[in-house]
């Protein structure tokens, strides 16, 4: 594999994500932690990695290994998340067969982009890949990145229109409330009897429109819409994954590693007064408390195996987000020299945050009990470079896009004190900033 890299003049990441849809629409990867600023966009596939078992975490990180570890990178600037790098994501539950709607993109998927577009700190850079096989002509295969290169950037001017376009929705299914709060009851009951404390229920809404659904239209609203968040969108064939979270799984540099702890929620306040209130009473609401609780403490189990220090705040603050507030406590740490990227996302993915506490129970009974295929859903989402650095976020605030109907997603952590209702009006929150932008509402 070769790879090169050069800083280019400064390009808008939607123009540069919607001129590659030409070229390469169903291979295109788009990344942006506005928190710190990093933007990702990857078009074309030099090489591609797809799993359907439980190893595959152990598969990705074997190729990702020869594949990237190999390459000869040609004109490295040494800033962060540019050259060689997979992107992709994990499925929640990687031994369950995914359904007709998730199927294209199996229990893992990560392709390395043909042309990587990296924003950072104020910096354009452009990586282009190739793989040869020694079957191949690496002239031919130079010739012809050198040509989509060429096209891909006589595109960059292309006109905008119809991303104005009104789609208007046709038809909506929602899960049945009345099979959701027996659901959540049943949650509740088997709590009342074992030592499972916490299960987290995710449910689904269905959207038909009256036109082809358009990824970058989703993300152009999403950073509009949804600031602080990291904003994603991971294409495979006419399917792709789109949302805005807000929660970080694991982001590694050099021995550094950095993660969160994100449970209790509450909607945000119409005025200051009110949301002022509403962030008070979360922080001292008992149930939200004790659900985040129990993800602090696993988190900095699964940590304090892979890690000489960590840094874990005693006291959780809030998380301001458009349409919701969340307890959310930051996590520090400096990692053993031999644990890697993907030994994080295995130990840390799911939370409970994601999954429930203890992990083993919670996922037992949600795999036996939920009625939906989540996917990629509250699974693992990011990106991995050759010196075993890069960042997942967990993939929530989301919704699956293919052809005219989108599929979102939305889940609630169930203790023992839950009310049904409740916890059907917290997801009916969390469905907003999807909902907000395929309408392009600003509520």
């Amino acid at each position: 594999m070769v790879s090169e890299i050069k800083e280019i003049e400064s390009i808008d990441p939607i123009r540069f994500y919607h001129a590659a849809e030409k070229q390469f629409c169903g291979k295109r990867f788009f990344w942006e932690n506005q928190t710190d600023g990093t933007i990702l966009i990857g078009a074309g596939i030099a090489a591609s990695i797809t799993t359907e078992r439980r190893e595959n975490y152990e598969m990705i990180r074997k190729n990702c290994d020869d594949l990237l570890k190999r390459a000869h990178v040609l004109g490295s600037c040494g800033a962060e998340a540019t050259g060689p790098l997979l992107v992709g994501g994990f499925a929640f539950e990687a031994e369950k067969q995914p359904s007709e709607d998730w199927k294209p993109f199996g229990s893992g998927y990560f392709f390395l982009p043909a042309f990587l577009l990296t924003i950072q700190k104020g910096c354009c850079y452009l990586t282009r890949s190739v793989v040869c096989t020694s079957h191949d002509d690496a002239d031919q295969l130079t010739q012809q990145l050198v040509h989509e290169e060429k096209e891909l950037f006589s595109l960059l001017n292309a006109d905008f229109s119809d991303l104005n376009v009104l789609n208007s929705l046709v038809k909506q299914i929602d899960q049945d409330i009345k099979a959701w709060n027996h659901l959540v009851g049943e949650a509740i009951r088997t709590m009342g009897g074992t030592e499972l404390k916490k299960v987290v229920l995710a449910r689904s809404r269905r959207l038909k429109y009256q036109h082809k659904l358009s990824s970058e239209l989703l993300i152009h609203a999403l950073r509009t819409q949804q600031d602080q968040t990291c904003v994603f969108c991971l294409e495979k064939g006419s399917s792709a994954f789109v949302g805005a979270t807000p929660e970080r799984l694991i982001k590694k540099q050099g021995r550094t590693i950095y993660s969160a702890c994100l449970a209790g929620s509450a909607a945000r306040g119409s005025t200051d007064e009110e949301d002022a209130s509403l962030g008070k009473w979360l922080l001292n609401d008992r149930k939200n408390r004790l659900e985040h609780q129990y993800v602090v403490s696993t988190v900095r189990h699964s940590l304090n195996e892979l890690c000489e220090q960590l840094t874990i705040p005693e006291q959780p603050r809030l998380m301001k987000n458009k349409n919701i507030q969340h307890l959310y406590t930051p996590v520090k740490g400096y990692c053993n020299e031999s644990a890697s990227l993907f030994d994080f996302v295995e130990c840390l993915h799911p939370t409970p945050a994601l999954g429930g506490f203890p992990r083993a129970q919670a996922l037992s009974w949600i795999s036996k009990h939920e009625p939906i295929d989540r996917g990629y859903y509250a699974a693992p989402i990011g990106w991995c470079d050759a010196r075993n650095n890069g960042e997942f976020h967990v993939g929530i605030r989301s919704a699956l896009i293919h052809e005219d109907e989108a599929v979102l997603f939305a889940g609630c952590g169930v203790l023992k004190d839950s009310i049904p209702d409740q916890e059907y009006k917290e997801t009916a929150i969390k469905f907003r900033p999807m909902l907000n932008a395929l309408s392009r509402r600003h509520l």
